[in-house]
């Protein structure tokens, strides 16, 4: 069964050896991204090709708007799947490709159609 963290939680963080947000940023995607007349918002994620030295996978995530920018540690998560387990396996599988289907903006409009 995956487990899910918070980067607030920078204890847990560092135990299981998660990278911080801005050792990533320049990788992530972005999907769900909307603009209304006051702000904008979406979220994103990253799902690095390694494993963790104990052979687990990640999935970053995480949210950003107008109160928050992409990486801020109370809006940061990362869910992780043991890969030896062969649920948690086809779990991550899954979830990759949920993650991938997810439109890159909400109602199939641009950020900039939306305002």
């Amino acid at each position: 069964m995956s487990l899910n963290v918070t980067a607030f939680n920078h204890v847990e963080w560092d135990r299981f050896g998660l990278a911080n947000y801005e050792d990533f940023a320049d990788q992530i995607s972005e999907c769900n991204v909307g603009q209304d007349t006051f702000s904008g918002s979406g979220e994103w994620f990253f799902i690095p090709d390694e494993r963790l030295p104990n052979n687990d996978a990640v999935i970053y995530f995480g949210t950003w708007s107008d109160d928050h920018s992409p990486g801020a540690s109370s809006y940061t998560y990362a869910e992780i799947f043991d890969m030896d387990d062969p649920d948690d396996a086809a779990e991550f599988l899954k979830r990759v490709q949920e993650w991938k289907g997810e439109s890159e903006c909400r109602f199939g409009r641009t950020p900039v159609e939306n305002s």
